[in-house]
């Protein structure tokens, strides 16, 4: 439940689908996120008591969106065809995971300017590392899309042993770049004086990271071997 007398950054961090009202309302969750939501609200001349209601209504009750991109069940998935598990990691995993990786390079580059004097230690390696890991995926994604799964479409009963070989590599290559950027960012913990969008950037890069680990099992595990 969000309250008057709670901190923007808190409500940030517990509900992050706030950013997007909070941005419609002009309201500023990064420098002045120390700011109690009662004083920014009235600041700009809104009824905070309302305010407080939609957050609410929005994030926290009935009206609140569902989360969406969940998996499906494992047994659906293996009765999938060939083209048909295709299409769903086409559509679920490379569309998701190109807008994550859009998202977190801008956040990124953003928190890297803001926090490079206090946390160059942490944020130049993890930098580095994720753009390794984006141009891995987007290699790995149009090598997928446009060689290895229209052959796989035509050849679905035949041999793919080569390059199922070829992507399990890659996925191994991501898989030790991911374990890095874990490492490196202690499991995705924020330092204690980092704003909201120092939050917001792990976040997504553990949103990344998870959508990314489901997206090899499918591939590896259940697509491979069909």
């Amino acid at each position: 439940m969000i309250t008057n007398n709670m901190k923007i950054t808190d409500i940030v961090k517990a509900y992050p689908k706030a950013i997007e009202i909070f941005n419609d309302f002009h309201i500023d969750y990064c420098c002045g996120g120390k700011e109690l939501l009662e004083d920014a609200v009235e600041e700009l001349g809104i009824d905070s008591k309302s305010f407080i209601e939609l957050l609410n209504r929005k994030l926290t009750g009935e009206g609140a969106s569902p989360e969406k991109g969940q998996i499906l069940e494992v047994d659906k998935l293996m009765e999938m065809s060939v083209p048909e598990l295709i299409d769903y990691i086409i559509v679920t995993h490379h569309t998701k995971e190109r807008v994550l990786l859009a998202e977190v390079d801008e956040l990124l580059n953003k928190v890297l300017l803001a926090h490079y004097v206090h946390h160059q230690e942490q944020l130049v390696p993890l930098h580095e590392l994720f753009s390794d890991l984006r141009k891995e995926l987007q290699e790995h994604f149009a090598k997928e899309e446009k060689l290895i799964f229209p052959y796989m479409r035509q050849k679905a009963t035949g041999s793919n042993d080569e390059y199922v070989k070829e992507l399990e590599d890659e996925h191994e290559a991501a898989g030790n770049l991911i374990k890095q950027i874990e490492a490196c960012t202690n499991e995705f913990t924020v330092p204690k004086d980092g704003c909201a969008t120092y939050h917001l950037t792990f976040q997504k890069l553990h949103e990344l990271v998870k959508d990314i680990y489901i997206h090899i099992f499918i591939e590896n595990s259940l697509l491979f071997q069909k």
